[in-house]
């Protein structure tokens, strides 16, 4: 599968995944997979890693994040802020690279759900 089987398109409204018949159907059964696991083992998928590639020059690939009103460079430098962060504290090595927007579907139980329900606004 191709990292242009899948597109995001961000804005204030929202997030928009695209995606063809193909991507549909493997994110489905990832879907159907994960929610037949025990919801304490929190399985999960990551869209974007889940449909990223090696190109023919082994260059690393992930489908494209596009945005209304330059959300998507925020998004990313805001990242790559948490990231430098962590690498002064040494959390991170220091070649460590921002990983890009995900999108992440995570089977939980309904304790789960009230945690991050009743999580604090950062």
């Amino acid at each position: 599968m191709t990292a242009n089987t899948t597109a995001f398109y961000i804005d204030c409204t929202g997030l928009t995944v695209y995606m063809t018949r193909d991507a549909l159907q493997k994110l489905a059964s990832e879907l159907s997979r994960i929610s037949e696991a025990p919801p304490q083992e929190c399985f999960e998928i990551h869209v974007r890693s889940a449909f990223s590639q090696f190109d023919e020059n082994d260059n690393y690939s992930s489908p494209v994040l596009r945005s209304g009103d330059g959300l998507a460079a925020m998004i990313e430098g805001m990242h790559a802020a948490i990231v430098q962060d962590a690498i002064q504290r040494g959390e991170e090595p220091a070649d460590a690279l921002p990983s890009p927007f995900e999108l992440t579907f995570m089977h939980v139980g309904p304790e789960g759900i009230e945690k991050v329900a009743t999580q604090a606004d950062d």
